[in-house]
């Protein structure tokens, strides 16, 4: 485990205890996650070594990393996907100009770079997971890359896309360097990210799922990620919520607190969660963030 004397995110170095919670996918151990004082970014701390954070993905139940349909929650994100893949190449389809050349960074099984192709987007993909992108390159029928050191120099890309990817990412610095270097003029850098103030997050509190700990290392919001971004120059375009997330989190979270899914109570929250954050808030469960480089 490595102990950040640093936030990772602006290099403050006070930071503040913010709630334990469990890793209920694989190790069942318990993380701390803190808040930094600097600019308020949570994140897990200890954490994991980036060389030790491999066996901590290795479950059936870990599921962008696994095709598996096994059980009621699992069924239900695969039937679901067919409906956000529909959104997500249509929230696309208005950047779709110049090279329409599009990099998805931690693309999974590459569902989503399959539906953007039958859309007429230039994919590339990139996986760290070695079985998983063997899995996406079949689908695709073209190489996923295996880093960003990977991805040719002179490759640019009008959309890059990371859904639910950020959270993950050790280099951040890198990752955004890598962003403003390949993006092309008027490109559209995209994050799909859970969201630590929704309603949700606050009423399942240390048994919200989406914190995944050790699996996530930050904990954005709206503030935190926007605020992120624009220390490597990226203007914030677009936010909008995943209104799906809120009802497979709330599935989910109930498991983990109670045992039991309490399909009917975890539909009512999630709604709920939506409501707020349609009416109110703006802090869906999960929110996708649009951002140009200025």
């Amino acid at each position: 485990m490595e102990n950040l004397q640093h936030c990772p995110a602006c290099g403050h170095t006070k930071q503040k205890p913010y709630l334990e919670a469990q890793d209920y996918t694989v190790s069942k151990e318990r993380f701390s996650i803190v808040t930094c004082e600097g600019c308020d970014l949570l994140f897990t701390n200890p954490r994991p070594s980036s060389s030790e954070a491999g066996p901590y993905y290795q479950s059936e139940n870990y599921i962008s990393h696994s095709n598996t349909q096994k059980g009621f929650i699992n069924s239900l994100y695969h039937q679901v996907r067919t409906i956000t893949l529909r959104q997500k190449t249509n929230w696309i389809q208005a950047y779709q100009s110049g090279s329409r050349e599009l990099l998805d960074i931690g693309c999974g099984n590459g569902h989503f770079l399959h539906a953007c192709q039958q859309t007429g987007w230039n994919t590339s993909g990139m996986e760290l997971d070695a079985a998983t992108a063997l899995r996406a390159s079949e689908l695709l029928k073209k190489p996923i890359y295996p880093s960003l050191s990977e991805i040719p120099a002179d490759k640019t890309f009008q959309v890059i896309s990371l859904w639910h990817v950020l959270e993950h990412v050790y280099e951040l610095e890198d990752y955004f360097n890598f962003f403003k270097s390949r993006l092309e003029a008027k490109g559209k850098l995209i994050f799909a990210l859970p969201n630590s103030k929704s309603f949700d997050a606050s009423y399942f509190g240390e048994f919200w799922a989406a914190y995944d700990v050790p699996r996530h290392i930050y904990h954005f919001d709206p503030t935190t990620i926007t605020s992120l971004a624009k220390r490597y120059g990226f203007r914030l375009v677009k936010q909008r919520g995943q209104i799906f997330d809120s009802f497979y989190i709330a599935l989910l979270s109930h498991q983990y607190k109670t045992g039991s899914k309490r399909i009917l109570m975890s539909f009512l929250l999630g709604l709920w969660s939506n409501i707020l954050a349609w009416t109110k808030t703006g802090n869906y469960s999960s929110n996708l963030y649009i951002f140009e480089h200025v």
